[in-house]
C-alpha cells in the first residue's frame, strides 16, 4: 500500500513540475511582448502581417458572395422590398429643388366635419421645394400624429407616398374631446438617397472594437459585418444564423483571447459639401410642417346603442 501511496506522490510530484514550466514559459512570452493596449489602426498600418484567414471582397464584402438556399433568397427578397425606398427621377438633384418644410403644408381633409371616437380622420400634405414650387416626386420621411395636450394622449398615423409631392395621412381618432395634428420633415427624400448610397459604399460607417488579451498584454482591434482591406481577420460569424461578423486578427494574440466588444464611433467626413446641405438641423431635418388652415378637429364620444 505504501509502493501506491509513494506513486501518487510521484505523480503529483511531476505534474507541479510541468505546470511551473508552462507557467514559466508564458511568462517569458509575455516579457517579450509590449505592455501597451495596441489598437486596431497601429495594427493595419504594420507590413508584417501574419499569414492567417483572409476574405476576399468582392465587390466589399465577402459574405455578399454566400449561397442562399431557396427559403433564404425569398426571405431576403421580400425584406429588400419591404425597405424599398422610392428614388428621385433624376440621379442628383440639387439643393434648392429639396423638400423645403417651410413652403410646405397640410391641411385636414373635411376639417369641420362631425367626428366620434374610432372615426378615421384624413390629412393631406403637400411637399414644395426651396423655391416654393410643388414636387412632382415622393420619397420623403415624414412622421405625423394626433395628440391632446390637455389629456397627454397622442397616436401616430399611417402615411401613404403618392409618389407626386402629395401624401395622405391617415389617423384613428381614439379619444373624446379636441384633437391636434402634427405633421415634420425627418428627412427630405434626396438626404434619403444619400442614406441609401452610404448604406450600400459605406456599411462600415458605424465601427466597433474588441478587445483581446493574454496575461497583461491586451490589443484593441476593429471589427464590423465586413472590413476594408486585404487583412488577416477573426471570422466571428455566428454559425447558428449565419450572421457574419469579422474583427482584424491582432497582431500577436489569438482570435480566441477576445474578451470584450464594444461601440467604436462613426467615420466622420463621408459626404460631399452639396450632400451635406440636406442635413442641417435647423433647415430640413426633424422640422414642422405647419398648417395651411385648421390643424385640430373637435371628437365625440363613441355612441353606444
Amino acid at each position: 500500500m505504501w509502493r501506491d501511496s509513494f506513486r501518487l506522490q510521484i505523480f503529483c510530484l511531476l505534474m507541479a513540475v510541468l505546470a511551473i514550466v508552462v507557467l514559466v514559459h508564458n511568462f517569458f512570452q509575455l516579457e517579450h511582448l509590449d505592455d501597451d493596449t495596441i489598437s486596431g489602426s497601429n495594427w493595419i498600418t504594420e507590413n508584417n502581417v501574419q499569414q492567417t484567414t483572409k476574405t476576399t471582397r468582392k465587390p466589399y464584402c465577402s459574405y455578399k458572395q454566400q449561397t442562399l438556399s431557396k427559403r433564404e433568397a425569398a426571405e431576403q427578397e421580400s425584406l429588400l422590398a419591404a425597405i424599398l425606398w422610392p428614388k428621385p427621377p433624376d440621379g442628383k438633384i440639387a439643393f434648392v429643388k429639396s423638400t423645403d418644410p417651410a413652403h410646405s403644408d397640410f391641411v385636414i381633409v373635411k376639417p369641420s366635419g362631425f367626428f366620434r371616437v374610432g372615426d378615421e380622420l384624413e390629412v393631406l400634405v403637400r411637399v414644395k421645394d426651396f423655391q416654393g414650387k410643388p414636387k412632382q416626386y415622393g420619397g420623403d420621411y415624414l412622421q405625423a400624429r394626433i395628440h391632446s395636450p390637455l389629456l397627454k394622449a397622442g397616436a401616430t398615423g399611417r402615411i401613404v407616398d403618392c409618389h407626386d409631392g402629395l401624401y395622405k395621412v391617415f389617423f384613428t381618432l381614439l379619444w373624446p374631446g379636441e384633437v391636434k395634428v402634427s405633421v415634420s420633415l425627418v428627412h427630405p427624400s434626396e438626404a434619403i438617397q444619400v442614406l441609401l448610397r452610404l448604406r450600400e459604399e459605406r456599411p462600415d460607417r458605424v465601427y466597433f472594437k474588441s478587445s483581446f488579451k493574454s496575461g497583461r498584454y491586451s490589443e484593441t482591434t476593429e471589427c464590423n459585418v465586413c472590413l476594408p482591406g486585404d487583412l488577416p481577420v477573426c471570422n466571428f460569424t455566428d454559425l447558428y444564423t449565419g450572421e457574419p461578423w469579422f474583427c482584424y486578427k491582432p497582431r500577436k494574440l489569438s482570435c480566441a483571447s477576445r474578451i470584450s466588444h464594444a461601440k467604436g464611433g462613426y467615420q466622420k467626413g463621408l459626404l460631399t459639401q452639396e450632400e451635406s446641405l440636406f442635413f442641417q438641423s435647423d433647415v430640413n431635418i426633424k422640422r414642422p410642417i405647419l398648417s395651411s388652415g385648421p390643424d385640430s378637429v373637435v371628437v365625440k364620444p363613441k355612441a353606444f346603442t
